[in-house]
């Protein structure tokens, strides 16, 4: 919702909306009351020494000089603070911050969508401020503080009310000005992980056991293409019957956040546009769709050994984590493995899958 004569930009949270619950699953958290009264703290002392040369002035004046100088300082100290105040209103309504608020990291977004809060709402909302100062002193400390008694608990106070905004804090949360993270996590939000079924396609072999193809056109997981030869497992004794054959080993897959698949081969890469370095040959370069640009051209190295599933992260620039059962996100270091047991989350730039075990590979 935005004032009369304004128009708002599509936000993507505007399929989530700003309701506390929302909210919360976004991981948006509200600006506590400390934070916020040094964000206040901060306005004021800048206006107030904008408005420093008008009192120097005006002392001049008061003692008897009358030249231009202190007539300038008067006029400098009256125009500064104005000029201010108009910029912060600027500020506040079209990008939700003013000079304390982005000091201190804070940000206003409109209660109805995340968006930003519109400067008409804003310019009321400065009105009724104003309007409170009737009653020096009481009337705006009564409109700060009723956020203490925010009946949803979000510290939303009466002018936040008539403004129709909500006062994040943004180093604490996500911000949802930054679209980037906004979007991927919505992304997360609206596409859970889902069960591997016995007939869910691998993307890295064609079923027929012939070595996989690179596909032809991209799937819902953004997989651009998978390439690469057989894989064939390590041949040991069979003490038993005296004959070498070939072990069976259990085929694991990589399933990403949409439910399709790729199945783990001995090495392989991920990324944009993963490549094997000099010399190295990967059985699979799975190469991602990457809208937010978050992964690198060879973003990790994955693979299976006797000791099971492993990854590793190659010196991407926004890293990989594995994401624990209570969302908590550990990053790998660069250049070193990671064994990987079933059912575990990995992230990699703006995309996710989690490892699965199925049946053995002959």
């Amino acid at each position: 919702m935005s004032g009369a004569g304004e128009t708002r930009d599509h936000t993507p949270s505007d399929s989530i909306g700003g309701d506390p619950e929302s909210a919360t699953r976004l991981g948006i958290v509200d600006a506590r009351p400390g934070v916020r009264a040094w964000a206040f703290a901060i306005d004021v002392l800048i206006w107030s020494l904008l408005a420093v040369p008008a009192g120097i002035g005006a002392a001049f004046l008061l003692g008897g000089d009358v030249s231009w100088g202190p007539i300038v300082l008067v006029i400098a100290g009256s125009v500064l603070p104005a000029l201010f105040g108009l910029v912060q209103l600027v500020l506040h309504g079209r990008r939700g911050v003013t000079a304390g608020k982005a000091a201190m990291r804070l940000r206003s977004v409109s209660v109805v969508d995340l968006g930003r809060p519109g400067f008409w709402r804003i310019v009321l909302r400065a009105l009724v401020l104003c309007a409170s100062g009737i009653v020096p002193v009481v009337g705006p400390a009564v409109m700060f503080a009723s956020g203490l008694w925010d009946r949803e608990g979000r510290g939303r106070s009466i002018l936040d009310r008539v403004a129709g905004c909500w006062l994040i804090d943004a180093r604490a949360g996500l911000d949802p000005a930054d679209a980037r993270a906004l979007r991927r996590t919505i992304r997360e939000l609206e596409m859970p992980l889902r069960e591997v079924s016995e007939g869910l396609p691998s993307l890295a072999s064609n079923g027929s056991g012939e070595p996989p193809m690179l596909a032809e056109r991209r799937s819902r997981a953004g997989v651009v293409g998978v390439s690469g030869g057989p894989w064939a497992p390590h041949p040991v004794e069979d003490e038993a019957a005296g004959l070498i054959t070939a072990a069976p080993r259990i085929e694991h897959v990589l399933v990403f956040e949409d439910g399709s698949s790729v199945r783990v081969p001995e090495y392989g890469l991920i990324g944009r546009q993963p490549e094997a370095a000099p010399g190295q040959t990967a059985e699979v370069l799975l190469a991602l769709e990457d809208p937010d640009k978050l992964l690198s051209k060879t973003h990790l190295a994955f693979g299976l050994d006797a000791g099971g599933v492993w990854v590793m992260d190659r010196n991407s620039s926004n890293g990989t984590t594995i994401v624990g059962a209570d969302g908590a996100e550990t990053p790998l270091t660069p250049g070193s493995r990671v064994g990987l047991e079933a059912g575990v989350v990995v992230r990699l730039g703006g995309r996710m899958f989690q490892v699965r075990r199925g049946g053995p590979q002959a």
